[in-house]
């Protein structure tokens, strides 16, 4: 095993006797996320976790990998030595001609776990930081260095210099199931990042006016899915719904609550495939005052089609900040490519302030309920997304 990264979180340590629970899912969500690149291995260590990475596993890719994995504060490259002076002295050194140049400040902080170890922590950091400022002519800064060369002392040595940050928040799968209602646009991939970023667990669903399976299954709302997931590598569902039977039963009525009255179509559709899939919320990318739908008056009155929670992550975000991390999710690109969104095809002139009478009066021109059953009956694809195959559609 060539490289090693101790492991560092954060919100974890404060789970009390959940802990544990977390730390084990955080264990198994590594060892997926880097599973295709060779036989790691990862293991809870102490009060941290240790991955052991083979030696054909591409540094530059491990790294990257573990900075987007939900769970990780930070983790450290790290070099591990027999319980010896010489040998920790050595590789103290190593560190320091690669990371702490003359004009900077450093300090040496020893955490002595394995009290067997004969020699303090306070006397390890004076010996080695002693042969570090020899070495590299840098000042030394107990209180606020620009680099702390840190040694971790159980059964054998570990050494850090380097912290990469992680993501931070809660290990995927901790915090339950939640179903995503996924655009062509740039908001929801966003969205359902920051709730996969929480600790949930997303399935997506996903209105569109594509025809046959296989446009379907060549849709950029199947690649935006992936890419949203592929971090983690976890599998996950897609449920692509035909909004035909809507748009075939609003062809006849121009109103300005359309927009409303899809919106809460979608919701009352989506409510029912999250409840089968027992997911506990219903995920949207909304803003306020965004667009036309997503006033506080439609937002209220789109959210009364369901009795599920109804979770906004990106509600006080302005668009520049949701765009700045779709960039970083790198699903940006995706979103920005054509595509006609249903989403975008009602009412000239959408009223941003709807009232309810008007939403119900064509809720019940349309027997909406009626359309809801008929379209989740007969206008379904389940696509199965796992990671190392290609998506696979099912009927529903």
């Amino acid at each position: 095993m060539a490289n090693q990264y101790i492991i560092h979180y954060a919100e974890l340590g404060l789970k009390g006797h959940n802990r544990i629970n977390f730390e084990r899912r955080l264990v198994s969500n590594i060892g997926t996320a880097l599973s295709d690149l060779g036989d790691f291995k990862v293991r809870r260590f102490h009060s941290y976790i240790m991955v052991a990475a083979p030696d054909e596993a591409p540094t530059s890719e491990i790294e990257h990998r573990l900075s987007r994995i939900p769970g990780i504060a930070y983790f450290a490259p790290t070099t591990v030595t027999p319980l010896d002076m010489a040998a920790m002295t050595e590789a103290a050194l190593d560190l320091a001609k690669d990371t702490i140049a003359p004009d900077m400040s450093f300090r040496v902080r020893t955490t002595r776990g394995n009290k067997q170890f004969p020699i303090k922590s306070t006397d390890v950091d004076r010996q080695i930081g002693g042969e570090v400022q020899d070495l590299t002519l840098a000042r030394v800064d107990l209180s606020n260095p620009d680099l702390t060369l840190s040694i971790q002392i159980y059964d054998k040595a570990y050494l850090f210099a380097q912290r990469i940050r992680g993501l931070g928040g809660l290990p995927l799968g901790s915090s339950g199931r939640v179903m995503a209602l996924f655009s062509g646009g740039i908001d929801s991939p966003v969205a359902a990042h920051l709730m996969m970023k929480r600790g949930c667990a997303v399935d997506f669903v996903h209105f569109h006016l594509l025809r046959g399976p296989e446009q379907i299954r060549n849709a950029k709302i199947v690649t935006m899915a992936r890419q949203v997931l592929s971090p983690h590598r976890t599998p996950s569902r897609l449920y692509m719904v035909s909004a035909a039977p809507f748009e075939v039963a609003m062809a006849l009525l121009d109103s300005r609550v359309a927009t409303v009255v899809f919106r809460r179509f979608i919701m009352r559709a989506a409510d029912k495939l999250a409840r089968h899939r027992r997911a506990q919320a219903l995920i949207t990318g909304e803003s306020v005052g965004q667009v036309a739908s997503q006033t506080l008056k439609n937002i209220n009155l789109i959210a009364q089609a369901t009795d599920l929670p109804i979770l906004r992550p990106l509600i006080a975000m302005d668009k520049l900040e949701i765009i700045s991390l779709a960039k970083k999710i790198e699903t940006y690109e995706l979103s920005i490519q054509p595509y006609k969104d249903p989403c975008s095809l009602h009412a000239r002139r959408p009223a941003t302030w709807a009232q309810l009478k008007d939403v119900l009066a064509v809720e019940e021109a349309i027997d909406v309920d009626a359309l809801v059953e008929e379209t989740l009956a007969n206008h379904v694809e389940e696509i199965r997304i796992v990671f190392d195959e290609a998506p696979r559609v099912f009927r529903q």
